[in-house]
């Protein structure tokens, strides 16, 4: 009888925690991974946090703006169903927490999605430079506006590892990187902190972040750049104006560094720039970041552009089948819709285990409209992904739309097969491992990311993830077809 109720126990703590599980992050590791990591003080962290990083931080979608959402000095834990358990999170001195080792410039962010939402972006926010380590986070740590943006138009993320390739803006010694990946369908964001190191430096004569040039277009002869000031005071006002006289004047990497000298030239308390080891700032053709001395009255400066609009990229695709069936292994997909006329549309299927099929490219004539036909071979029954991009060369940002799609085998054909049949060599079982169940002689393919763990989870008396037939199989399996064979 004890056995019973510490089976029920156990069935109803992994229930749970699948409908709690949603994402971390684990490069670099955020501060909850790290306490899954044993990397921070586990005795800090907490049971609750190491074994359930994944529903960490969630809060009402809101920051920066409202102030409410999550509230100053609660952004690690945010105030979800798991922020009473998390609370030590937002602790902070400049040495409670384990840090990762980080430079400036290109890098790849990767979180473990454990739960796909359909999603409006990943946002990644900085702390600033001069941020005071020992007080708990709040807004004013943060720059304002995301040094990265990963645009998702309400599609849900594949289950498993999903990286992001952002550009880490210069900075020196210990910093917090607070990343969002807020979710379309509801009203939530799930809030991470993650702790870096940038390296010592020499203390600037600038240490106020107080703003940045980013050049992501090239100007035009009488286009111009400018800088709007803004003071503690909430006062503003316009300051330095640089005017292209060419179109070589107008390469994003000229007019930056140009626009950045000129600021440096017009302020005493204030450098555009990158901050070097040995404190000084110097304008650098590309992104440059604007400092201001400590006590200086200058809060904040804004670029303005003034140039002729670049008319965003436009993609839609239409709605696909969910289902499709494969004829010895092969599929025909119609992929149609509409985008922004001459831009390049690229279509590709690609399955959960990441193996990429053959690229299908058009180009949107004057109607907008584009039609591709996606073929596959060699293709076996799981869950894949039909990923359309558009391009065009006007500088506009690309857009993707990802719809997955269920491959299965024909009606009746019986022709999929499986490696194990059920429950045999379950210890084996991983993302993507196919199983026969000769109860009802249909093929299960095991899911990505963590709930893959759930697939080696069996006994007579905990069968709830048995592959169409236990009361939560579908949080573990997909079913995939008829059988053919097991081995």
């Amino acid at each position: 009888m004890k056995f019973n109720k510490l089976a029920l126990a156990i069935t109803t703590l992994l229930v749970s925690g699948s409908v709690l599980a949603h994402g971390y992050i684990t490069t670099p590791p955020s501060r909850d991974t790290m306490c899954k990591m044993s990397k921070n003080n586990t005795e800090i962290c907490g049971d609750q946090v190491q074994y359930n990083t994944s529903s960490i931080g969630e809060s009402p979608k809101g920051f920066p703006g409202n102030i409410n959402t999550p509230p100053d000095g609660k952004l690690p834990s945010g105030t979800g169903s798991a922020a009473p358990m998390s609370e030590k999170l937002n602790l902070q001195t400049a040495d409670m927490w384990a840090k990762s080792p980080i430079k400036a410039g290109e890098y790849k962010f990767t979180w473990e999605i454990t739960a796909p939402h359909k999603t409006t972006n990943f946002n990644y926010f900085i702390t600033k430079q001069g941020w005071d380590a020992n007080k708990p986070l709040t807004r004013d740590s943060f720059e304002t506006v995301p040094f990265c943006v990963n645009e998702m138009n309400g599609v849900a993320p594949l289950l498993g590892a999903v990286s992001h390739d952002c550009v880490l803006p210069e900075r020196t010694g210990y910093q917090v990187i607070y990343a969002a990946w807020e979710i379309s369908d509801t009203g939530n964001t799930f809030y991470k902190v993650i702790d870096v190191d940038f390296g010592n430096a020499i203390p600037s004569e600038f240490p106020k972040s107080v703003g940045e040039i980013n050049p992501t277009i090239d100007l035009k002869a009488g286009d111009t750049a400018s800088v709007r000031v803004f003071e503690d005071t909430e006062k503003s006002s316009a300051g330095v104006t640089l005017k292209i006289n060419s179109d070589a004047e107008g390469k994003k990497e000229v007019w930056s560094k140009a626009l950045a000298e000129l600021i440096n030239k017009e302020y005493k308390d204030v450098r555009a720039g990158i901050l070097n080891e040995d404190g000084t700032v110097e304008p650098a053709a590309g992104r440059n970041n604007i400092y201001a001395k400590k006590d200086s009255a200058i809060s904040a400066i804004h670029l303005e552009l003034e140039t002729e609009q670049v008319a965003p990229l436009e993609l839609e695709v239409n709605k696909l089948k969910k289902e499709y069936k494969l004829t010895d292994g092969a599929v025909k997909i119609d992929v149609t819709g509409s985008a922004t006329p001459e831009s390049k549309v690229t279509a590709e299927l690609i399955s959960k285990t990441r193996k990429q099929g053959k690229l299908e490219t058009a180009v949107v004539g004057a109607d907008g409209k584009f039609k591709l036909l996606l073929e596959g071979s060699n293709l076996k029954a799981g869950i894949s992904s039909v990923v359309v991009k558009a391009t065009t060369q006007n500088g506009a940002a690309p857009k993707q739309d990802t719809q997955n799609v269920k491959l299965t085998a024909n009606a009746g054909g019986g022709n999929v097969e499986a490696e194990f049949t059920y429950p045999e060599g379950i210890e084996k079982y991983v993302s993507g491992t196919t199983v026969q169940q000769a109860k009802n002689g249909k093929v299960y393919q095991c899911k990505e990311g963590a709930v893959a763990g759930w697939c080696r989870i069996y006994s007579s008396s905990a069968n709830q993830f048995e592959p169409g037939v236990g009361s939560n199989w579908q949080d573990a399996w997909n079913e995939v077809g008829a059988a053919k064979k097991a081995h």
